[in-house]
């Protein structure tokens, strides 16, 4: 089995943990946030992303897997606890928007060196 895997089996069981101890304590309403894009963080691009530092792709491609099984984690757990509001905040849509199209979202300097 792959170490990647391995380590995001680990991690459900643990956020699974986490939540029950959590609604155990009298939480009813949580919010989780998903991974952004970490392709497009400046040490990903800078050691990935070639000479024009691009997003590399298979770092966002993780994080957009990740995120996509911390969803579905979220809704199954939101059925098996009564009275809970579960709400997966997504971090990675909002941030790859605002580095792919800077000036949509005032930034008018695209790279310093």
């Amino acid at each position: 089995m792959h170490l990647l895997y391995k380590n995001l089996l680990k991690f459900f069981v643990l956020f699974m943990f986490v939540m029950q101890t959590l609604y155990g304590m009298g939480a009813r309403r949580i919010g989780v946030f998903g991974v952004p894009a970490i392709g497009c963080v400046p040490s990903q691009r800078t050691m990935g992303g070639g000479l024009d530092r691009a997003c590399v792709a298979s770092s966002n491609e993780a994080a957009m897997l990740f995120n996509s099984k911390l969803s579905s984690q979220m809704d199954a757990l939101g059925k098996k606890l009564p009275d809970t509001r579960l709400v997966y905040l997504d971090s990675y849509h909002g941030l790859l928007k605002m580095i792919t199209n800077p000036a949509k979202y005032g930034n008018t300097i695209n790279h310093i060196y």
